[in-house]
């Protein structure tokens, strides 16, 4: 009994080891501390820009440039492993480019206090989370008290009012029924639908869906992509999906692969000549009309 006792404590402690050096990683924010303001992401710009995982030996972008404008509608298309998801990432700062530079409204990225460009930056990934609060908390997840009006009307838009409307304790109805049992049980498009509220709420000036709704069948994607470009106003936006649902309406189409920029250009312009993107859009309507 007493041999477990300590074989048990020092797997416990083996884990706090792990927690130990994760707290102790410095604020990157610290560092940024003294750097540019930033009130508005108006131009990103990737300018040869190659990356490649700690882990992985191949180069997964290689010498990759384009520019997106201010409230331009992008779509970033290709095959598995074209290297999507990765160019939100190195946006959103979670890697850095091993060659290359990233720029906002003409200033590299890394000269931004850091705080100030994650607050510009509103995003929604395929393994999005909600967490065990309610839902007005999940939606409101930057103010000390929320802005009762706005949630409502983002509600309205997405039209989750009727829905939440039926619950007995409304917006504060808590979610997570693993942790609470009077929590809500909401299906997987309606908790897509909470977070991309979350994204709504912060009013940033970039938004970013990577695939979040890759779960839902083409036609239930292809609406809550359009009624998300429909809310969005004049605010930036890139989107990511395996199917084209989001790419006819947007201004124009990245279309990545092995890793480097093919083409950047409207889906008519792009539907005009042969090439992958053509190719795809091709597959997958008929795919749809069988």
């Amino acid at each position: 009994m007493a041999f477990t006792s300590v074989l048990d404590v020092m797997q416990q402690l083996g884990h706090l080891t792990a927690f130990a050096e994760f707290i102790e990683i410095p604020d990157s924010d610290n560092h940024s501390a003294g750097g540019e303001a930033l009130d508005e992401i108006e131009s990103i710009e990737f300018r040869n820009v190659s990356f490649k995982y700690p882990s992985s030996e191949p180069m997964i972008l290689k010498n990759v440039s384009f520019r997106i404008n201010k409230s331009e509608r992008i779509s970033i298309v290709g095959l598995n492993n074209a290297g999507k998801s990765t160019i939100v990432k190195l946006i959103c700062r979670l890697f850095e480019p091993i060659e290359g530079e990233i720029l906002v409204n003409g200033i590299d990225i890394r000269r931004y206090k850091l705080s100030d460009y994650l607050g510009q930056i509103s995003s929604v990934f395929q393994d999005y989370q909600l967490f065990p609060f309610t839902i007005e908390e999940n939606i409101n997840t930057c103010d000390m008290v929320a802005d009762t009006k706005k949630i409502k009307q983002i509600l309205d838009d997405i039209e989750m009012t009727e829905r939440i409307a039926k619950l007995p304790n409304g917006v504060h109805s808590l979610l997570d029924k693993t942790i609470y049992d009077d929590a809500v049980d909401m299906s997987g498009g309606e908790r897509q639908k909470i977070a991309i509220a979350r994204a709504l709420y912060k009013g940033s000036s970039l938004i970013i869906l990577d695939e979040p709704t890759a779960a839902l069948d083409p036609l239930a994607e292809a609406e809550i992509y359009e009624d998300f470009n429909s809310l969005i106003s004049d605010q930036t936006a890139i989107f990511i999906s395996h199917r084209m649902s989001s790419s006819v309406f947007c201004d124009r189409i990245l279309l990545l692969q092995n890793g480097e920029v093919v083409a950047f250009d409207s889906h008519e312009n792009l539907m005009k000549s042969e090439n992958l993107y053509r190719e795809l859009f091709l597959t997958q309507a008929a795919h749809y009309q069988e």
